[in-house]
């Protein structure tokens, strides 16, 4: 591929215009984001000073990195022959080429994520900015190394990347606090998890339809019909966003736009009951995803039970029972004191006992009773038919969620099924917010299963 044969999208030119620090090109497969990536990175090595003079470009492995990017003839590496030397490998940092930039030569290393000693020896040195290609194959603890040198190094770094699974840390620790730059043309799956309050990093969503102008209609067609619609892959390749594990227990069921509702627009004085439900972790670090934490979750019940609506969502740090009992009745002091007839009970995952009974004595709220979780009832209430009813009422779009518990509904779409229909239970806080809105809904399940529908 020679220079006049790219055709430049106004998307594209964006990118290449754009002079942020951090920089993430996310989206469907062949929409030439490595190919912009590739010019973008030319044009930081064309300027930068002198005194900076080392490139990093970080793939899965170095035999990907040779093939895609030395090898392949969409690189700048060949479009722009006469602006490098040949490459050549080396004891001190592997794969690497000269750089002929306006303020003298840089050296570009070609590094694999998958060889630690070499990776962690280079960036060691200090990088100058850097490439990171297809975060979501990349091992995490590279992928934090590099933030933390762009950032002590006040370099810049670009990323691409297709759909990867929304709970990995390159996505919760890094892109989804990018800004989104035009978020109308960006899928509601790619925004419903997006944070956006790192102004220095940009996140550019491309996909088949406006932004693959390389791929003829039949190859985009053929694209479109290569994997099943509603699958990870389809997600991932074709629509370029974070994807759902085929198996995922709740996520295909889900809508934001049915789903989550503004907290602002709830009708409160329609709630016919409230009811805090709460999970035992062990972590004190609830930053910490991966951990098992304590859960709490306000759910309020519509008049006949219509509706189950997730009105907040705590998280505290397992330190102590007489401080867990006192961070979750600080946070929900303003709701008994406003709906203290409607809000009932605390109920409390049943293995705890030791805090239940803690609680009962030492509760500020007394109207309030304070009980074990309904976890188990033969041949009616079991993991599987707990799991049942939560698709059951998401179909129905009788289970909602406010803003206000955003966390909880974004955890519900990484939650998946196990072998046996149940929620699959990997020990993390994701599941622990999925067993503290269970114990509110098995509080009334008489009541939320006798309908076979919403009422209008």
């Amino acid at each position: 591929m020679k220079i006049k044969d790219v055709i430049w999208t106004g998307k594209m030119k964006k990118v290449l215009a754009d002079n942020s620090q951090v920089l993430f090109l996310g989206g469907a497969t062949g929409c030439s984001k490595s190919l912009v990536a590739g010019h973008v990175v030319m044009d930081w090595l064309l300027n930068l000073p002198k005194e900076r003079t080392q490139f990093y470009i970080i793939f899965k492995d170095r035999g990907t990195g040779v093939r895609n990017f030395l090898h392949n003839k969409a690189s700048f590496y060949n479009m722009y022959p006469h602006l490098r030397a040949d490459y050549s490998p080396s004891r001190e940092g592997g794969l690497q080429f000269k750089f002929y930039g306006l303020h003298g030569e840089k050296i570009v290393y070609i590094l694999g994520a998958d060889d630690r000693t070499s990776w962690s020896k280079i960036l060691g040195s200090n990088p100058d900015g850097m490439w990171l290609e297809e975060l979501s194959e990349l091992h995490i603890q590279l992928v934090r190394e590099c933030f933390g040198r762009a950032i002590s190094r006040r370099c810049r770094l670009i990323a691409t990347t297709n759909g990867g699974l929304p709970s990995q840390e390159f996505y919760t620790e890094f892109l989804n606090h990018a800004i989104v730059q035009d978020p109308d043309n960006t899928p509601a799956a790619e925004l419903a998890e997006m944070v956006q309050d790192k102004p220095y990093m940009h996140y550019y969503h491309f996909n088949l339809a406006d932004d693959s102008p390389h791929l003829g209609e039949e190859d985009k067609a053929k694209l479109r019909e290569l994997y099943p619609i509603g699958s990870f892959y389809h997600n991932s390749k074709v629509l370029g966003c974070r994807g759902f594990v085929e198996g995922a227990a709740y996520a295909p069921l889900m809508d934001k736009a049915i789903h989550l509702r503004d907290f602002e627009d709830l009708n409160q004085s329609h709630l016919k009951e409230i009811v805090l439900s709460v999970d035992i972790g062990s972590s004190t670090e609830i930053e910490n995803k991966k951990r098992s934490a304590t859960v709490a979750t306000l759910v309020g019940f519509s008049k006949g039970y219509q509706r189950a609506v997730v009105l907040e969502h705590y998280i505290v740090p397992s330190t102590s029972h007489d401080e867990i009992i006192k961070q979750l009745e600080n946070r929900i002091e303003s709701w008994w004191v406003r709906h203290m007839t409607k809000f009932t009970k605390i109920v409390i995952d049943s293995a705890e006992t030791i805090l239940i009974n803690t609680w009962k004595n030492k509760t500020r709220f007394k109207t309030l009773e304070i009980k074990g979780a309904v976890k188990y009832v033969k041949d009616q209430i079991t993991l599987v038919s707990r799991c049942q009813l939560k698709q059951q009422l998401l179909t129905q779009e009788r289970l909602l969620w406010t803003d206000r518990a955003f966390a909880s509904f974004t955890a519900h779409t990484h939650i998946l099924l196990d072998e046996d229909g149940a929620e699959l239970d990997l020990n993390v806080q994701d599941n622990d917010t999925a067993d503290s809105l269970t114990y509110a809904l098995t509080e009334n399940w008489n009541y939320l299963t006798k309908q076979e529908r919403r009422r209008r």
